[in-house]
């Protein structure tokens, strides 16, 4: 006689704000020190801080959306799980977050840059403004901010009648 499972598995279901949170951190901060440490010394001094950030996000999203977010799923054997949507709506989503990042990271980095920068390594100053930017943006402002994207994202905004 077979077993019969007494639970059927669902779909997987996101990890909580706090662990995703981290899972963010853990990821944004490696890929944006690398991206500083490649383009930083071209940028910084060169350009103003709000190109710098334009750049810098405009790289940074899409890959963590698209590449570092999955690649922390699969290597924390699935104890964290990012919210994936697929299609328009995954790239919809994505572009909030650019939305969401770029004037964040432009105003940490206008109050940053001038205390630390040629002061600190970059990888301290990446770590400053990660330990700042990313729990403002994963646990005030995103939060608040899809809720209001989701007819977007999902595809579903109402269509005007004339």
């Amino acid at each position: 006689m077979t077993a019969v499972p007494t639970s059927v598995p669902g779909p997987a279901v996101p990890s909580s704000l706090r662990r995703l949170t981290v899972a963010r951190w853990a990821g944004i901060y490696p890929t944006i020190t690398a991206l500083l440490l490649l383009l930083g010394p071209a940028l910084i001094g060169h350009l103003p801080t709000p190109l710098i950030s334009l750049l810098l996000t405009a790289l940074l999203v899409p890959l963590t959306q698209y590449v570092v977010f999955p690649l922390i799923e699969r290597l924390s054997a699935a104890r964290v799980r990012f919210p994936v949507l697929h299609g328009p709506a995954r790239h919809r989503t994505a572009l909030v977050v650019w939305a969401v990042t770029y004037p964040l990271i432009t105003l940490v980095l206008l109050i940053m840059l001038p205390l630390l920068a040629g002061r600190v390594p970059i990888p301290v100053l990446t770590l400053i403004v990660t330990l700042i930017a990313v729990p403002v943006q994963s646990l005030v402002l995103l939060p608040r901010i899809l809720p209001l994207a989701r007819p977007w994202i999902q595809g579903s905004t109402p269509r005007r009648t004339e």
